[in-house]
């Protein structure tokens, strides 16, 4: 193939060292390589530069074992991470059997805006020209938070002081927060669950339920994200204003059927779980074989 000037193309010799090898390696050693960068505006490692690297060049025989044993424990980290990935089109595929796509609505539930389901809110900034504004109490929540694989918010980097809570937005435990402001259309409707008490910036709107299964509202908006996007004044950003989100009209099957999908939610969650400790185990397993690899231990 051929390459532009972004990129820097290592053509191994074969006769001494394995692509495969010097894959992993490159790898191992990104955060070193990136270090090496020089620029402003775009950063770059120069030609100079990355040809006086120094790579450990082990017996052939021995790079090729080494990338062996490391492709098998990259292959077990990717096919646990399959394995969440298609948790996820199951959760989907048992909402979707359950209730039908809400942009479409097959199965004509009645439809209400979704101010009905519960308190809509929109986050804001305390001001930053008052430094005890922030400090180490609640969490303060960004649209970062909200673009998660998992269902539940990511921990903030930012927290506000009590006097800075006193001046924010909060979301109790059990909310569904949404990115209505964003650099980007695809990024408006990105969601989670508030399983703790949070503060959250103006670029997001949280939604308490009243009486719907907070699963089910979160799902219901997850495959509803068409109608959020919808509803954006910006064509190329995005922007859902406050009134505009809770006008929009969603399904609303009986409590009894949403309180069923609830429960399944928490048994796949369950699951979801294991998937995720399995893998951590096998990332953290893969890291220590790439120490152990380059450092001679393997």
């Amino acid at each position: 193939m051929c390459t532009n000037q972004g990129f820097k193309s290592l053509v191994p010799d074969a006769t001494r060292v394995s692509s495969d090898y010097l894959y992993h390696w490159v790898k191992a050693n990104k955060l070193y390589l990136q270090s090496l960068g020089n620029g402003a505006t775009f950063t770059e490692v120069s030609k100079a530069v990355i040809s006086e690297v120094k790579v450990p060049l082990p017996p052939l025989p021995e790079q090729r074992r080494i990338a062996a044993i490391l492709d098998k424990a990259d292959a077990l980290r990717a096919k646990r991470r399959e394995a969440i990935a298609k948790l996820d089109q199951l959760l989907q595929s048992v909402f979707l059997d359950m209730f039908g796509d809400p942009v479409t609505n097959p199965k004509r539930w009645p439809t209400v805006p979704l101010r009905e389901f519960g308190k809509v809110t929109t986050g804001n900034t305390p001001p930053r020209a008052v430094a005890d504004n922030y400090g180490d109490g609640i969490e303060w929540i960004k649209s970062d938070n909200l673009n998660t694989p998992s269902d539940y918010l990511t921990t903030a980097e930012e927290r506000l002081s009590i006097s800075g809570e006193r001046v924010a937005r909060i979301a109790p435990p059990g909310s569904v927060l949404i990115t209505c402001i964003a650099g980007s259309l695809n990024c408006i409707g990105n969601l989670a669950i508030a399983d703790r008490r949070v503060a959250f910036n103006q670029q997001i709107n949280s939604v308490t339920p009243r009486d719907a299964p907070v699963e089910f509202l979160y799902s219901l908006l997850k495959v509803a994200k068409p109608l959020i996007q919808g509803a954006s004044t910006n064509s190329m950003k995005g922007m859902v204003s406050k009134s505009k989100l809770e006008a929009i009209v969603l399904p609303k099957p009986p409590n009894l059927l949403q309180r069923e999908f609830a429960r399944r939610f928490a048994a796949l969650r369950v699951l979801r779980e294991k998937a995720d400790r399995a893998v951590r185990d096998s990332s953290a397993l893969f890291e220590a074989a790439q120490q152990r690899a380059f450092s001679g231990q393997l």
